[in-house]
């Protein structure tokens, strides 16, 4: 037996801009009364419960694969331009199902173990320091473009070897990546063709730097995956431009998000201030409330039944991790910040074997970056209540964040 549609959430507009600013009363409506929620604007389900969204990504019949589907949705005449773009984005264990997961993955996650990722802390504190540096003489920060954004590319181009002169590169590269996943479906065309140029661009520079390492290998990422034998050099480039696009969009949207959190919450930045020691929870609870990640495509494989709705073999599926991470059956007072809330049950991070590989990176990075912020800044404001959002329904993405220090 299936479930019918609840038509209260028919007006529902994922590209308006009052989504866009605040999603999370449309996302409450969709978790109440239409769970499992066919959007035809986007030709995808909207799934919005915790319970469906960890079955539903743990789910044999649905695939990780959120490629094919993507390119279904260009008209014909394009497919063939975008699929070398296609073909490079698939080749990321973040695409792969089991069995061809785990040998992609294993080399990511043995050259993201906690030896590797606690011998990058003298990177991360110089670079924030560095940052921080330059602050005090304008007396305020745009904590975006300042630290946000360059501190997790720096950490990351370090991580696969690619000298500081390619970063602007790097991070034009994933920024397109993510508009592409993100973008609304009117801008599919205008987006996909700038992540294929920019993919286009960085790929030519990362083979380059393999063509290097073959001749004198290092200790980079770059030269793990070499060492392993078992990547090709198309494998290796791809691995390398997925630990870009992951290493760098989730940390910073955790810097900017958390911050404004905090700027948000007096009470709990001067508990925070008061008690240090729950940063790591606060971290954890920026995490679960402003989630960096706001969705996880997906394609169903075969016809199935989740939440009591039909799905269809080749239905694109959105799992909604904004929305999953503020369920009030997992969560008590879900809406509420709570810096010492305990538990770490949130999916920020994405469940299963798909988790983001630089989570632990990216908790590094914030607690760095947040205790010395807080250390050097004993009065923090914001400088312009106009906070504005990135138009990207995969990610919670600000545009600026300027904060007055002092």
């Amino acid at each position: 037996m299936t479930i019918r549609p609840d038509t209260s959430t028919a007006h529902i507009d994922l590209v308006s801009a009052s989504f866009r600013n605040d999603p999370y009363p449309a996302l409450r409506a969709l978790r109440e009364h239409d769970p499992v929620h066919f959007d035809p604007r986007w030709n995808a389900w909207l799934i919005t419960r915790y319970d469906d969204v960890v079955r539903g990504t743990a789910h044999p019949d649905i695939s990780a694969d959120r490629i094919t589907p993507r390119l279904r949705q260009f008209p014909p005449a394009h497919r063939d331009r975008f699929r070398p773009l296609a073909e490079v984005l698939s080749r990321w264990p973040l695409m792969a199902d089991p069995p061809e997961h785990r040998p992609l993955r294993a080399p990511v996650t043995r050259s993201m173990n906690q030896r590797v990722i606690r011998s990058f802390q003298p990177l991360v504190r110089r670079t924030v320091a560095e940052i921080l540096d330059r602050a005090p003489a304008r007396g305020e920060l745009d904590a975006v473009a300042d630290l946000a954004v360059p501190l997790p590319l720096y950490v990351v181009s370090e991580i696969i070897g690619a000298p500081r002169e390619s970063h602007e590169l790097l991070k034009r590269c994933a920024i397109g990546i993510v508009d592409f996943f993100g973008a609304p479906p009117a801008t599919y065309l205008s987006t996909a063709a700038e992540a294929f140029d920019s993919v286009r661009e960085a790929s030519a520079h990362l083979g380059e730097l393999v063509a290097q390492r073959r001749r004198a290998p290092g200790h980079d990422l770059i030269s793990v995956l070499l060492r392993n034998g078992s990547s090709s050099d198309e494998q290796v480039v791809s691995t390398c431009l997925m630990m870009i696009f992951a290493g760098f969009e989730t940390t910073t949207n955790l810097l900017g998000n958390g911050l404004l959190l905090l700027l948000r919450h007096p009470g709990q930045l001067a508990r925070l201030r008061e008690s240090p020691d729950l940063l790591p929870s606060a971290i954890e609870e920026m995490l679960r409330l402003e989630s960096p990640v706001q969705r996880l495509s997906r394609m169903a494989r075969r016809d199935l039944v989740l939440g009591g709705r039909e799905i269809r073999a080749g239905d694109l599926v959105f799992f909604m991790l904004g929305a999953a991470n503020r369920d009030p059956s997992v969560f008590v007072d879900p809406d509420r910040f709570d810096i010492a809330r305990e538990g770490r049950r949130h999916q920020a991070f994405g469940p299963g074997v798909h988790a983001c590989p630089g989570a632990a990176l990216a908790r590094m990075e914030a607690h760095i970056a947040f205790g010395e912020l807080l250390r050097r800044a004993p009065v923090m404001s914001l400088a312009d209540d106009d906070i504005r959002w990135h138009d990207n329904l995969s990610v919670r993405a600000l545009r600026e964040l300027r904060v007055r220090l002092g």
